[in-house]
């Protein structure tokens, strides 16, 4: 504050300053007006351009003409609607989902999704199917085929299918080009399709639909790939794509190609200021033609929710898709666990409980009880450490500031006793991968979306049980209960495991310290994570209590009391460890 003040202009620096401005001011409204007037005379040139050419000019000039329809094809979870102007999806609403205000879930709206296909006449002239009225060919409650014909031989279709029983989240797609080789320009990628989308915002929380809402694309052979979801920019793709999608929190929107689409696609995602959308997102995409008489390609939109199982077993016409895989799940060992450890479990317990608060619990139970031989393991050697410990502060009082001939005693103490501290160590890091696996699965896990649990209407996001009208820097504008309930129970835990372990000076401070942060960095987290974390505690300390029931420490004492009176072993590797501590000693002694 005092810097701010000190370095503040004076009131003639401030008056010179807004004059600098105004007149800046001016000269950008004059070059706005100026850059507008030339935009509007150049789209009226490029309009009477285009009007020309295609009312003129086109083999298509029949189709301008005519007024445009929407077609509705559905099933029990999926509404595709069909323009007939570019003959493109215009709107997609899945039917069994909600949006957070429990509005109609619109994947995909009219006003701001944009489809259409671009190719070139035998002139070089590029035309839009957007510009054309498609005709009806065929249709039924759940396809439809629409067409524009030059004539009886020479015609390029588009048909959409529904599925009735399985796969329903999948619509097929085929775009057809019969006898068109003398009316197209020869050439690779001559097709180039169009698609931007401004997505909606589904869930209460943006913060978290922002983050998770990105462009996801895979190569052929590779694992799906995400473009930066921090920061918009473009991406040119030089490898052919099985397919592209525009992933969001919890749903996507996607195009695949059973031939691949063709190299140089074109993909990229902006921000968007208003409340009720997330980002843009765009991709031009393009399909190799040589002139073939009769060319069909074979494609499949994928319009469904982010649900692990539902995307492994959907098909979309493309071989080992791994579409599920652009749910985060975790990297290496935390992704492993989750797909194959959490995932079927959670699944299991998914297909006979209607609770997801009570499958979670169960999910904990388990998980603690596979960990369980790992707790007692650290317990244990917890137990020993704290036996040992009058022993080891006589060490280091007796020498003082020498630290390594505290550790060498220290470590012929271990030894002596038969105690290993890493036996502490170890057990708890093995722990570690199932920890950050439920951090990455809860706020991911479709299953938790809009169920409830005791006083959280939606476990996918934080349960609020007070909104504050201020924000707290760190914490937050709400209180969530369970987050609260997590940092209690995991600060008891802390005050426990110190008179266990007999921690103490700046150690002990710290392991208090850390519940306080996760307080506020897990206030807004998914209330089924921090749900977990709370059961989790809860079953440690009764893991703990029936431990501490079954442990004698005087059984311990006499173990050590026995490993003492044994003649010490010692491995290669400590025998080295020694040597190197005992060089190190004697070449602090020489300086």
């Amino acid at each position: 504050m005092g810097y701010y003040w000190y370095t503040a202009p004076s009131p003639e620096q401030q008056a010179q300053i807004a004059k600098v401005q105004d007149s800046l001011a001016k000269v950008d409204a004059l070059k706005q007006k100026t850059a507008i007037a030339k935009i509007q005379s150049t789209a009226k040139t490029d309009s009477a351009e285009v009007d020309s050419v295609v009312l003129d000019k086109s083999d298509f000039k029949s189709f301008v003409k005519g007024e445009s329809k929407q077609i509705t094809i559905s099933n029990k979870h999926l509404e595709v609607s069909v323009n007939t102007k570019g003959a493109s999806v215009s709107k997609v609403v899945l039917s069994q989902f909600k949006r957070a205000d429990s509005s109609q879930l619109v994947l995909l709206d009219p006003q701001s999704n944009l489809q259409n296909w671009t190719w070139n006449d035998q002139n070089g002239v590029q035309l839009n199917s957007a510009n054309y009225i498609w005709q009806i060919e065929k249709q039924t409650p759940n396809s439809v085929s629409l067409i524009i014909k030059i004539n009886d031989t020479a015609f390029i279709r588009q048909e959409y299918t529904l599925h009735d029983q399985t796969n329903f989240y999948v619509v097929d797609y085929k775009f057809t080009v019969r006898g068109m080789d003398g009316f197209l320009r020869r050439g690779n990628s001559d097709f180039k399709f169009n698609w931007s989308a401004e997505l909606n915002k589904q869930e209460r929380g943006k913060k978290w639909e922002l983050q998770n809402s990105n462009v996801v694309y895979k190569f052929p052979k590779e694992d799906p790939q995400t473009l930066s979801a921090t920061e918009p920019g473009t991406e040119v793709l030089k490898n052919k794509l099985q397919w592209v999608g525009f992933k969001q929190q919890y749903f996507t929107a996607l195009i695949a190609n059973k031939n691949e689409f063709a190299t140089d696609a074109k993909l990229s995602w902006d921000q968007l200021k208003s409340e009720d959308k997330v980002k843009k997102m765009n991709a031009e995409l393009f399909l190799e033609y040589s002139g073939e008489p009769n060319k069909v390609y074979a494609m499949s939109y994928y319009f469904g929710p982010n649900h692990y199982k539902s995307m492994q077993s959907c098909d979309i016409g493309v071989a080992n898709h791994e579409i599920e895989r652009i749910i985060p799940m975790g990297w290496g060992i935390f992704g492993w666990v989750n797909r194959y450890i959490v995932v079927p479990v959670f699944s299991a317990l998914d297909g006979v409980i209607g609770s997801m608060g009570i499958i979670i619990l169960l999910l904990t139970i388990i998980i603690k009880t596979l960990l369980l031989p790992l707790v007692y393991k650290s317990y244990i050697s917890t137990a020993k450490m704290r036996i040992l410990k009058p022993e080891i502060d006589e060490i280091k009082e007796k020498h003082g500031s020498d630290l390594q001939k505290v550790q060498s005693e220290n470590m012929s103490l271990y030894k002596k006793a038969g105690v290993s501290p890493m036996s502490g160590c170890v057990p708890m890091l093995l722990q570690m991968p199932i920890l950050f696996a439920m951090f990455q699965f809860f706020p991911n896990a479709f299953e938790l979306r809009q169920k409830t649990f005791l006083w959280s209407d939606d476990l996918s996001t934080y349960d609020s049980i007070l909104d504050l009208s201020f924000n707290i820097p760190f914490y937050g504008d709400h209180v969530s209960l369970f987050t609260l309930l997590m940092t209690l129970s995991t600060l008891i835990y802390t005050h426990l495991n110190n008179q266990i372990s007999g921690v103490t000076g700046q150690m002990k401070w710290i392991g208090y310290f850390m519940p306080v942060i996760f307080l506020g960095v897990l206030n807004d987290y998914a209330s089924g994570l921090t749900w977990y974390y709370f059961v989790s505690n809860m079953i440690t300390f009764g893991q703990q209590y029936a431990i501490r029931r079954m442990v004698d420490d005087k059984k311990l004492h006499a173990q050590i009391a026995e490993s003492r009176k044994k003649p010490v072993v010692k491995s290669t590797f400590q025998k080295r460890m020694e040597d190197a501590m005992k060089a190190s000693q004697q070449k602090s002694k020489k300086k």
